[in-house]
């Protein structure tokens, strides 16, 4: 045996045989890699997949399609991994194939593609029963309806209406859109007391019956204006803060309860009366949101208003402070031929304090603020230069320099 080990001849022929071994082991696999997948990547799994968009292909410039489902239902069947990542990525599409088709009724099969063929595929439903027409497309003037009109205050009538676009596009096939009669745009007035403006409205489409027909409006809204003729009005009110604040604490914003106020008169008061504008309302040592009641001044030739006393809705949050230290004054605009020296603040940094809320400040960082001066417009020499700060809109900082002595040379 210790001849066989040391005889070249024997260690050759072993070397042989191992790599032949090893050649058809790799070839083995490389040919039966499709195959062997399913028993490699694990046993065959099932899924469903619900609510999978159903598109149509068609020429959609000559013709239109109803009665199509949404959506429908794929499962798919097979290797665990390529079911795994099929019901992942969702890549692929279920369709109908629409062209070539007669007009009228049509049975087609719905279809999928993008499913690797590892898979075996069914769908729910299988075929889709569909009708096939002509497109058509027109444009139609837009008229306006009213509806809860009897709720108008008594001795108020409603002018002219502006419809804007004035008119829209009716897309449908040849014929639901040989059928349209009546295009309306359906604004609602009910309890209205003050002129109805660029009120988004939506568009229907009748037949000469008055059926709503089922065809595409583009725009499917307009804006519409309609004024409505005194005897009043209603105009907005704002509100002014008077005092301080308990400290600690900022003024987020006053609300006026309600939003308009009615204004009762002739014609000429009423044209003199647009808003109250700018009435105060004290919001001295406040810790926290409340309503308080405000008078509100009667305007020259106005009889009379409601309501006479309006509330002021003061919205106050709490605020704190987050401070930076040793931020980085970046120089911008600096010539290459130059040198800057900081002389304040020598070590070319600065502290930069935060105010705000809680919730504003929590994910604040100092990469959110850049803090630098700008000696474009500065020749050589010593020079105060603004420190000047980028950051979050909502948040408010003071720097704890203001300026920075510089020297240039």
């Amino acid at each position: 045996m210790d001849k066989w080990l040391r005889s070249p001849w024997f260690i050759r022929a072993i070397s042989l045989i191992l790599a032949l071994l090893l050649y058809a082991s790799i070839n083995l696999d490389d040919g039966q890699s499709s195959s062997d997948s399913i028993f490699l990547e694990g046993n065959d799994k099932i899924a469903a997949m619900n609510n999978i968009p159903l598109q149509v292909k068609m020429n959609e410039e000559k013709y239109v399609v109803k009665e199509v489902p949404s959506s429908v239902t794929v499962t798919v069947e097979g290797p665990n991994s390529v079911v795994t990542r099929t019901v992942m990525q969702k890549t692929f599409e279920a369709y109908i194939d629409l062209e070539g088709l007669e007009l009228g009724p049509q049975t087609v099969p719905i279809q999928t593609q993008g499913i690797s063929n590892q898979l075996s595929v069914s769908i729910d439903p299988q075929e889709v029963n569909v009708v096939l027409e002509k497109r058509s497309s027109k444009e139609f003037q837009v008229g306006v309806d009213y509806i809860h009109r009897d709720t108008i205050k008594e001795g108020y009538q409603l002018g002219t209406p502006e419809v804007s676009p004035a008119q829209v596009d009716i897309i449908g096939s040849e014929t639901e859109v040989s059928k349209v009669s009546l295009v309306k745009a359906i604004v609602d007035v009910q309890n209205a007391e003050s002129d109805i403006t660029k009120k988004e409205s939506p568009v229907k489409v009748y037949d000469e019956q008055g059926n709503e027909l089922n065809v595409v409006v583009e725009p499917s809204t307009v804006k519409v204006t309609v004024p409505l003729l005194p005897p009043s009005k209603e105009v907005p009110v704002t509100f002014e803060p008077k005092g301080e604040l308990a400290k600690g604490y900022r003024l987020v914003g006053i609300e006026p309860v309600p939003e308009f106020i009615a204004v009762y008169g002739s014609q000429d008061a009423l044209k003199g009366v647009s808003a109250f504008v700018d009435i105060e309302v004290d919001v001295s040592d406040l810790k926290e949101d409340t309503t308080l009641d405000v008078d509100l001044p009667l305007p020259d030739g106005i009889e009379t208003m409601k309501p006479e006393t309006v509330g002021a809705k003061v919205d106050v949050e709490q605020i704190t402070e987050k401070t930076f230290n040793d931020v980085t004054i970046n120089v911008n605009n600096l010539e290459s031929s130059k040198n800057l020296t900081f002389i304040t603040p020598e070590q070319q940094v600065i502290d930069l304090t935060l105010t705000g809320t809680k919730e504003e400040l929590e994910n604040i960082t100092k990469e959110d603020f850049e803090v630098f001066i700008d000696v474009g417009q500065l020749v050589n020499g010593e020079a105060n230069v603004p420190i000047e700060v980028n950051g979050p809109e909502s948040i408010e900082w003071q720097t704890s320099n203001d300026e920075a002595l510089i020297r240039i040379e």
